[in-house]
């Protein structure tokens, strides 16, 4: 009887033991992957997909787990999936393979695997990749996301420290590094310096969410600060726009006036991000009919000269072939004009896919913002000074109080702009590093609605 008991002991013992593993894991996980982020950030911000791949390989199990995930973001991975299918049946690959190819020989050839000093993972495969690492960050409990959020919010604020340092000292670490180590060119110093500080950009909303829950302004000062001498120190003025668009949009939604209330902050955005999705080819064609294209050139910065001839001669192409376009990533054939990408996702998308590509990548973010209308439990927390409340009411804001969740929208919402106007006059649709960003930067907004969730909580 004792050996019994002694056997049955020892049997719960390893299976809590098993299931304190279990239960764990994620969080491991993504402690090393955060870890890592912020070092990756740094030494290689295009070499993202690499990790990116790490820890979804390492995260996989939950494609297959049910959290409720696969339903709360199913019309994303619905839109996203129809994007890359229509991708692949506008590839060289599968004319190829219609032609009678063997697969092997077509995909070696194709523009699906694009090589030179590395090799760049299929959008296809980093897509499932983002979801599994996304799916584990929404599987921790609110306390473990706090925990892991509160060490990753050191990371941010080490990478801000160093950023800072790099902007005032005119990049002398990487000088540095680059004399010792790496060998890289001036302007691939300066190029590496600006991707880092993009990455950083797209963690800023997350970490304010979480610092300001806990009643930590300093770290967002600081991480704030060090974004706008970086952006000034490498003339990355796409970053300065998106951190102000975003700014603009955060108070716009935060104090919502009164007089809008039967107008839904969410919709207003979703409304306005067909702008630079479905009207943005059209301003650029209205600005080329018109002559005002050649004549604003001369007004503005050499980096912005640049970009309206890169976009007139997209859609030039793009006019040519308006339907269904000129194939996936056919933009890298128009180089020394296109080089690389359009620098705008919907001009790529449409110069590449077509109107369907184009109406395919407009959906996706127009429900983005749509769907943010968040609801939650109400969870009273502190209430605003009675001045403070009644300076709202005098200027016709709407009051701070209503569910948990909704607190947190406007940070969303800034989030979100900050990617898209990034990726309308900086990047193209198919940037993988900039596209497992956008990976990292959902998982890190999943982890901050819990963290700051609980450290609310906490406070209550």
């Amino acid at each position: 009887m004792t050996q019994d008991r002694l056997g049955l002991l020892s049997a719960n013992r390893n299976k809590s033991l098993w299931r304190r593993i279990r239960d764990g894991y994620p969080a491991m996980v993504l402690y090393g992957g955060l870890t890592i982020f912020g070092l990756w950030a740094y030494v290689s911000t295009t070499g993202l997909p690499a990790l990116l791949l790490l820890i979804g390989l390492l995260s996989l199990g939950h494609l297959f787990l049910s959290h409720g995930s696969w339903k709360a973001f199913a019309p994303f991975i619905g839109l996203t999936a129809l994007l890359l299918i229509l991708g692949l049946l506008r590839s060289d690959f599968a004319e190829a393979v219609m032609r009678g190819v063997p697969m092997a020989q077509a995909y070696k050839g194709s523009q699906l695997v694009i090589t030179g000093d590395v090799t760049i993972t299929v959008p296809m495969v980093l897509w499932v990749i983002a979801w599994a690492s996304i799916f584990g960050a929404r599987s921790l409990s609110d306390a473990r996301a706090y925990a892991l959020f509160k060490w990753f919010a050191y990371v941010l604020s080490a990478l801000a420290v160093v950023q800072f340092m790099e902007a005032v000292s005119h990049f002398g670490l990487r000088q540095m590094l680059s004399a010792n180590v790496s060998k890289s060119r001036d302007n691939m110093l300066i190029v590496g310096f600006a991707n880092t500080n993009c990455a950083l950009l797209m963690m800023f909303w997350p970490l304010v969410m979480v610092q300001m829950a806990r009643g930590k302004p300093v770290t967002v000062a600081l991480t704030a600060v060090a974004l706008i001498a970086a952006g000034f120190a490498s003339d990355t003025n796409a970053q300065l726009l998106a951190l102000a668009a975003s700014a603009a949009v955060f108070l716009a939604v935060k104090y919502w006036p009164r007089t809008l209330q039967a107008l839904a902050p969410e919709r207003v955005m979703a409304v306005l991000s067909l702008i630079p999705m479905l009207l943005f080819p059209a301003i650029i064609y209205g600005l080329m009919q018109s002559g005002l294209a050649q004549k604003i050139k001369t007004d503005l910065l050499p980096s912005w000269a640049a970009r309206i001839d890169i976009w007139t001669f997209a859609v030039s192409r793009a006019l040519e072939k308006p339907i269904w376009g000129w194939g996936y990533e056919t933009s890298r054939r128009f180089d020394p004009m296109i080089p690389n990408h359009p620098h705008d996702m919907a001009l790529q998308a449409w110069l590449e896919l077509g109107i369907p590509g184009l109406v395919l990548l407009a959906a996706f973010w127009f429900w983005l913002f749509w769907s943010m209308n968040i609801k939650g439990d109400r969870v009273e927390v502190e209430k605003p000074s009675d001045g403070l409340r009644a300076l709202d009411d005098d200027m016709g804001f709407a009051s701070a109080e209503g569910t948990l969740s909704q607190r947190f929208q406007p940070y969303l919402m800034a989030q979100a702009t900050c990617f898209l106007v990034i990726g309308t006059i900086s990047y193209g649709l198919w940037r993988a590093w900039f596209y497992c960003l956008g990976a990292f930067a959902v998982m890190a907004a999943i982890l901050a609605v819990k963290a700051a969730r609980e450290s609310i909580k906490l406070r209550i």
